[in-house]
């Protein structure tokens, strides 16, 4: 079947269209989406800070490592030094002059440079006098002996970052 132009019929056309649904919304679909946005930000912003809350307490954490390891290893390093010597070295002739004086004496402090740029420690050995011996020990019946006790302080900063350690480590000498 074929149709010719004369036998199609031109008119207007009347349809009516009912009204859209949500026409009489007012952009609630976009409020509601912000509100989820700014819940989202939100969230975001609070995982970023506690991400850098982390970040700066496992900085610390490692300063304060730092700083404990290089006091350790000032305080390891004068002991070590001292355990060769005998009563007549420098550092424990300073000990001993203030025994004799009867006073309490603390060597200077004196820079230790094993330990990094960024690091700054010091040592010390500090008298802290006669050692009372238990009764009924002896060291030698015949050899007047001695105990001294002393301290070691070992003091350590990491620079820049407020990081501080001291390590004291206790020794006993014994001289004949």
């Amino acid at each position: 079947m074929q149709l010719k132009q004369s036998e199609v019929k031109t008119g207007t056309l009347s349809c009516s269209v009912p009204a859209i649904a949500g026409a009489r919304q007012g952009g609630a679909a976009l409020i509601i989406s912000l509100v989820i946005l700014l819940v989202i930000t939100v969230i975001g912003l609070a995982s970023m800070n506690t991400s850098i809350l982390q970040e700066r307490m496992s900085a610390n954490a490692q300063n304060a490592r730092q700083a404990f390891f290089a006091a350790e290893a000032a305080n390891q390093d004068l002991f070590r030094k001292l355990e060769t010597m005998d009563s007549s070295s420098a550092d424990w002739k300073l000990a001993l002059d203030a025994l004799d004086a009867g006073i309490r004496v603390a060597m200077t402090p004196s820079a230790y440079s094993g330990i990094g740029a960024d690091k700054v420690a010091t040592v010390e050995l500090q008298y802290l006098g006669e050692a009372t011996l238990i009764e009924g020990h002896s060291f030698g019946e015949d050899i007047e002996t001695f105990r001294q006790r002393f301290e070691i302080i070992g003091d350590a900063s990491v620079t820049g970052t407020g990081a501080r350690s001291q390590v004291v480590r206790g020794v006993s000498v014994v001289f004949y």
